[in-house]
């Protein structure tokens, strides 16, 4: 039986041991949100800060930032980002190519497209807390009117446990939910009997205290050698200790990432947390800059004594007048003091705004500041060194996020049967039993080793991310092929020591050519011993045709004698 108590107490420590970072999470929140983010004090939703704000530099950054880095590592789709492969021992045929590229890397990013699911929304709110809180996620789940539906989780709502290996194993939400929105949720029927009549007396806007973790099955029986749904899911009221749901799951449903962390800490660091000392060092200034500014533009008034003006109300509004009393002296209104130089504080400003950018890595996310030309292959390795500078960033963001989000995504799919059935099973009866027809089967090959617990697929990004770590291997290809092919002008036997066809399939899977456009082996073996029939057809006839014309010719010869 669930120990309620106990996983409320673990909570409690949990959110004990992260409230040294809630003081961090409110300033970044405030400086580079602008708004109030409920970490350590209360407010209300959506409290803006702009009048306490004079500079905004670290919000543009962070949106910046987060674009840009969202944009090389998910550019717009999962059509355009992924593709699903075959692990690298199993030896592609014609029909796993057509099950990989027409089944499930169409499908899946068919169904991972569907506006309805939300994944350009969830990864677009999930990069941005990343820039700014350096910890978020995103969940995914079988969606009522769609195959797949996600959403962003912000580190305001979770809490995390790391496992073997410094990876998130468990992870804990806290929500402060209405009655009526834990009814919609749950149903009359699961909540508890006091949360119940809170919402038969009428009491629905009254905050309730939801508490949901997911965590290893420590009860999870072994079935060859895989734990059976090793993931429980749970759903408890914290006040009354009422469990509300109980689910279990193949993996972790929701992804979480970490931008850059310790590895002594849980929580991840985020850039805007790195250069929130320039921040508010250009907040500070940026306000002194607009006083000085305003002092510029309205200098202090002097006058010699009131009875020059009459009154001692100087008016210096556009059109005034004001009646002056003849004193015979000079100027009766005169600036006091000098204007103050603002160009040391501007130049100060403008090095803070660059500082920041940098923190945020805009000068190698969006690389807008090189003005030199430069030949095709000098843009290659400018561009080389660029991303292989953030390959530590792309790895962190497709190890933690990414890559268990698809995968997850693929999984769900796969168990509701949209890339086919396993022949004999109880879903190919199913769909016999519901009269389908045309019903399309798991490749043998692939059956046998799901009975075996081995993985059948693998994700292939197409991304500018995944791009840029193998972005030397493919210059080093291209510059062989090329003194190859100048070299064959003086030693034609070279072309027996380069294999083009490897070079042009390495290539490809390099710059993650759409499947199909490259040919497999078993294709090309076809095309090239029909080409070679062909050939050979066409050289007999030939000899025929020759054959008869020589016949032609000799025939008169022949009957001159």
């Amino acid at each position: 039986m669930t120990d309620i108590k106990a996983i409320l107490d673990r909570f409690g420590e949990l959110k004990s041991e992260r409230s040294t970072w809630n003081q961090q999470y409110q300033v970044v929140g405030e400086y580079i949100s602008q708004n109030k983010q409920n970490f350590e004090t209360t407010h209300t939703a959506g409290e803006f800060l702009n009048d306490e704000t004079f500079d905004s530099t670290g919000t543009f950054a962070a949106h910046n930032a987060a674009s840009a880095l969202l944009g090389m590592l998910w550019p717009a789709s999962a059509k355009q980002s992924i593709e699903i492969v075959p692990p690298d021992d199993i030896e592609l045929n014609a029909e796993l190519q057509e099950f990989y590229a027409e089944r499930m890397t169409k499908r899946g990013a068919r169904a991972m497209d569907d506006p309805k699911a939300n994944l350009s929304l969830s990864l677009d709110e999930y990069m941005l807390d990343q820039m700014i809180f350096g910890t978020s996620g995103v969940g995914v789940e079988a969606g009522r009117e769609t195959k797949l539906l996600y959403a962003p989780y912000g580190v305001k709502e979770v809490y995390i446990e790391e496992g073997a290996g410094g990876r998130v194993a468990s992870i804990w939400l806290s929500f402060e939910w209405t009655v009526n929105r834990a009814i919609d949720e749950y149903g009359v029927d699961a909540v508890s009997d006091s949360l119940r009549k809170k919402y038969e007396d009428g009491n629905r806007s009254e905050k309730v205290s939801i508490i949901h973790v997911m965590r290893p099955r420590m009860e999870a029986k072994a079935e060859a050698g895989v734990l059976a749904m090793p993931i429980e899911s749970l759903h408890i009221e914290a006040e009354t200790k009422h469990m509300l749901k109980e689910e279990v799951f193949n993996e972790l449903p929701i992804a979480i990432g970490r931008f850059r962390k310790l590895n002594y800490e849980k929580y991840g660091r985020s850039p805007a947390m790195m250069a929130l000392p320039d921040v508010r060092e250009a907040n500070a200034l940026r306000e002194a800059v607009i006083v000085a500014t305003e002092k510029v533009l309205d200098m202090p008034k002097g006058v010699f004594n009131d009875g020059v003006l009459g009154g001692g109300i100087i008016d210096t509004s556009a059109k005034a007048i004001n009646v002056f009393n003849d004193s015979g002296s000079g100027s009766p209104i005169f600036d006091i003091g000098t204007p103050p130089d603002i160009n040391a504080a501007l130049a100060r400003l403008e090095e803070l705004k660059n500082n920041i950018s940098q923190h945020f890595h805009i000068d190698r996310l969006l690389d807008f500041n090189n003005q030199q030309q430069m030949t095709f292959g000098e843009a290659q390795i400018r561009n080389q060194i660029r991303t292989a500078s953030l390959s530590g960033l792309f790895a962190r963001q497709i190890g933690e996020l990414f890559t268990p989000l698809i995968e997850r995504s693929i999984n769900i799919l796969f168990r509701a049967g949209e890339f086919g059935v396993v022949a004999g099973s109880d879903e190919e009866q199913d769909l016999i039993d519901a009269g389908y027809e045309d019903i399309e089967y798991i490749p043998d090959v692939l059956v046998e080793r799901l009975e075996k617990g081995e993985s059948i697929y693998e994700v292939r990004y197409k991304t500018q991310a995944a791009q840029a770590s193998r972005g030397e291997d493919y210059l080093s290809i291209i510059d062989v092929v090329q003194f190859a092919t100048q070299a064959m002008q003086i030693d034609p036997e070279l072309q027996f020591r380069v294999n083009l066809h490897e070079a042009v399939k390495e290539i490809a899977d390099i710059r993650s050519v759409p499947a199909g456009i490259i040919r497999a082996d078993e294709e090309v073996a076809e095309l090239k011993e029909a080409m070679m029939q062909a050939q050979q057809q066409q050289q007999e006839m030939d000899q025929l045709q020759q054959g008869a014309q020589i016949a032609k010719d000799v025939a008169p010869l022949i009957e001159g004698q």
